[in-house]
Formats: C-alpha cells, sequence, structure tokens
C-alpha cells in the first residue's frame, strides 16, 4: 500500500511540473489552459510513463556504455544529490539535481538542439525516469533514461570520476 501511495504522490508531482513546464498553469493559480498539441504531448509521456513498456525511453547499462566507448554524441545528464555526486559520477556528466532541473537557470545548461541524445541517470531509475518526462514535455525527443541507473553502473563494474 505504502508503494501505491508514493507512486501516486509521485504521479501528482510528475503532472504538476508537466503542466508548469508546459505552461498549462502558473504557479500559484488554479487557472489551465492547454492547446491541443500539448494535451496530445502530455498525454503520450502519461501513457509512456504509466506503460513503462521496455523501449520507450529507457535502456541498460551496457548500452549505455558502449554508446560511451564509441563517442556517440550524447549529454549524461546525472540527476542524482550532490551527495551522491561525491561518490562518483560517469565521466563528463552534466549534474542538475532532479529538484533543480526545473528552474529556468538549468534548462539553460541543456542542449538547444531538441534533437540531441540525452542519457539520463539517478541511483536506481526512478528520478531519471522522472527527467525523461520532464526533459519529454520540453520537447527533447531523445531522452533515455539509463535503467538502473548508477547502481546497476557500478554493478557491472563500469568506471566513475569523481566530481569536477
Amino acid at each position: 500500500m505504502k508503494l501505491i501511495i508514493n507512486l501516486n504522490r509521485a504521479s501528482a508531482i510528475v503532472l504538476a511540473l508537466l503542466l508548469l513546464v508546459a505552461g498549462c498553469v502558473q504557479p500559484g493559480t488554479a487557472s489551465f489552459q492547454a492547446d491541443s498539441a500539448t494535451l496530445a504531448r502530455w498525454q503520450n509521456t502519461f501513457d509512456g510513463l504509466r506503460d513503462m513498456t521496455p523501449t520507450w525511453g529507457k535502456q541498460g547499462v551496457t548500452e549505455f556504455k558502449t554508446s560511451l566507448d564509441f563517442d556517440v554524441p550524447m549529454v549524461m545528464l546525472d540527476v542524482r544529490t550532490e551527495q551522491e555526486w561525491q561518490a562518483g559520477i560517469i565521466k563528463n556528466a552534466l549534474l542538475i539535481n532532479i529538484n533543480e532541473l526545473p528552474k529556468p537557470a538549468n534548462l539553460a545548461r541543456l542542449p538547444e538542439d531538441r534533437d540531441a541524445v540525452i542519457g539520463v541517470y539517478c541511483s536506481g531509475g526512478y528520478r531519471s525516469t522522472l527527467a525523461l518526462a520532464l526533459l519529454h514535455q520540453l520537447g527533447y525527443k531523445n531522452v533515455i533514461s539509463m535503467e538502473g541507473g548508477m547502481d546497476s553502473w557500478l554493478r557491472a563494474g563500469y568506471p566513475v570520476t569523481s566530481k569536477p
């Protein structure tokens, strides 16, 4: 029962973030205005999150590592906390805590090209899935959440570097 409550709370938080970022709701108001394209984009994101189908925005650590080894152009986005970063990060990762991601200054750090590949990770995969949804709502088409997060990366024995 606690898991269901936590997921419902998380869903509500994601929905609120998505609506704020999409411009459908203004902070401190109860007004909701969205055009059909925004609503369709939101529904697509919601359906993908709800179903969590293996092909929708998720990829294993082996595939991430292979992409990095072959220099596939990808922005690695680490959405963990500063304390977690101290234990190590994936080389060249962009560090933005999930709680700070929706802020304009941090959104400005993301690629301007909405077709850029963004590989996002956290510790276990939950926060990176939230980031995936947020970035999808911002129009990024190639966001991939690393399945199992940093925990799986470390279990696989892949290298980490210290926080810059």
